[in-house]
C-alpha cells in the first residue's frame, strides 16, 4: 500500500471523506481507508452522516472547512474525494485546509482525467468531451448533475496547479496523488 510506506505506524491521521457505505450501518468498502486506519490513530471525518464502521473515532464535516483546530492530526489522507468537492477553487481550499490541520503531511489521491476510462461511471472517453456535452450525456443517463456537482476531474497539470505547496505524483496509470509534507518532500522523492 503505497501510504504504508509514508505514513508511520501509531501517528495520527485524519481521514477526509470517509463514507457510511450502504444502508444500514454496513460501513465504508474503501479499502485505502480500512488500511490507513488499521496502522495508524485514525479519525474519520464523515460526509453525509453515518458511521464508516472504521473502527476509530469519526465525525461530521466538510473537507473544505475542516472542524478541527491547527496542527491536530499529524497527517490528512484523502481518498478520490477531492474530484468531489466542487471543482477547482474548492478543492483548492480543500488542500489548503488539510495543509492547515496537519503537522506532518498530507496525501490526496484523484482519479487521472487523463486516464482513458472515467472510473465512476466506467465509461470510456466521456470525461475528455467538453463540460457541455458531459452534462447533456448525464442527462439523458438520468445524473444532470453528475458533472457540475457530483464530480470534477483534474489531471496532473491541474491538480499542480491548485496549490504551490503540494507536489503531483502517479500511483498507478490511472491515480494521481498530490502531497505536501512538512520537511518539504520533493515529489521526486514521492514518486
Amino acid at each position: 500500500m503505497w501510504l504504508r510506506q509514508r505514513i508511520e505506524p501509531g501517528t495520527s491521521v485524519l481521514l477526509v471523506g470517509a463514507s457510511a457505505y450502504g444502508g444500514g450501518g454496513a460501513g465504508t468498502n474503501n479499502l485505502v481507508e480500512r488500511g490507513v486506519a488499521s496502522f495508524t490513530r485514525a479519525h474519520a471525518l464523515v460526509y453525509g452522516g453515518g458511521n464508516p464502521q472504521l473502527g476509530c473515532p469519526h465525525s461530521a464535516g466538510d473537507a473544505c472547512a475542516l472542524p478541527f483546530a491547527d496542527s491536530s492530526f499529524d497527517y490528512v489522507v484523502s481518498n478520490a474525494v477531492i474530484e468531489h468537492v466542487g471543482g477547482p477553487e474548492r478543492a483548492r481550499t480543500m488542500l489548503t485546509e488539510s495543509r492547515r490541520v496537519a503537522r506532518r503531511g498530507a496525501f490526496h489521491t484523484t482519479p487521472d482525467r487523463w486516464f482513458p476510462v472515467e472510473t465512476h461511471t466506467q465509461v470510456p472517453l466521456l470525461h475528455w468531451l467538453p463540460r457541455d456535452r458531459q452534462a447533456a450525456a448525464f442527462a439523458r443517463a438520468g445524473k444532470p448533475t453528475w458533472n457540475t456537482t457530483y464530480y470534477w476531474l483534474f489531471g496532473s497539470r491541474d491538480l499542480a496547479g491548485l496549490d504551490p505547496a503540494f507536489s503531483v505524483s502517479r500511483i498507478n496509470r490511472m491515480t494521481l496523488v498530490t502531497a505536501w509534507t512538512a520537511d518539504a518532500t520533493t515529489s521526486a522523492d514521492l514518486a
